[in-house]
């Protein structure tokens, strides 16, 4: 009976063992489960991260494609515009009666007194009145009453008041003379003596 009572108590406490592993199994399984969930989260939203990092990627490539083109399209122009440009003044050249000045900064101005100053009497420095067709030169560089050319149009070297490589177009209005702003062109003069 004694031995009986042993197994009994042996067969007890290894069922109060094998519930403990079982519990403790379960306790493993449930916390394994719990970081697997959290895994599957942080797992979509890396997924979810990556897809919009992607995007962002595909839209700046769009950017960058569009960009590209556009730079093309602009050297294109640029390259168009120097052919045209060198066309030009070689017509003028052949022609003889032309002078290639150079590249000029092209500005604008009225005969306003915020444009002229006290010079502002609407009678340009030749004697001549002051108006459209009528362009400021440096005399050192453009001599007064020559025929300029600038992008094709015709106009009288009668003004001063610029210095260098510079023609001031006179305009109409100072709205006018604003909104001309200030470019680089050639310029060409009519070479004196020829008809």
């Amino acid at each position: 009976m004694e031995q009986r009572i042993t197994t009994r108590r042996r067969f007890d406490r290894l069922r109060s063992s094998a519930s403990q592993w079982q519990k403790a199994a379960i306790g493993l399984f449930a916390l394994s489960l719990a970081v697997n969930m959290s895994n599957i989260a942080c797992i979509r939203r890396l997924v979810l991260k990556v897809s919009e990092m992607q995007e962002q990627v595909r839209q700046a490539e769009h950017i960058r494609d569009l960009a590209v083109r556009e730079l093309g399209a602009v050297s294109l122009a640029s390259a168009l515009e120097r052919q045209a440009r060198a066309e030009q003044a070689a017509a003028y050249e052949a022609v003889g009666a032309w002078e290639y000045i150079g590249e000029c900064v092209i500005t604008a101005y009225c005969p306003c007194g915020e444009c002229c100053g006290r010079w502002a009497d609407g009678v340009t420095a030749s004697g001549l009145p002051a108006g459209p067709g009528i362009v400021a030169v440096d005399p050192e560089v453009i001599p007064l009453g020559s025929t300029v050319i600038i992008d094709g149009q015709q106009y009288l070297a009668a003004d001063t008041g610029v210095t260098g490589q510079a023609v001031d177009l006179c305009m109409e209005s100072h709205a006018s003379a604003l909104a001309f702003g200030r470019s680089r062109q050639s310029v060409w003069i009519e070479v004196p003596g020829h008809d």
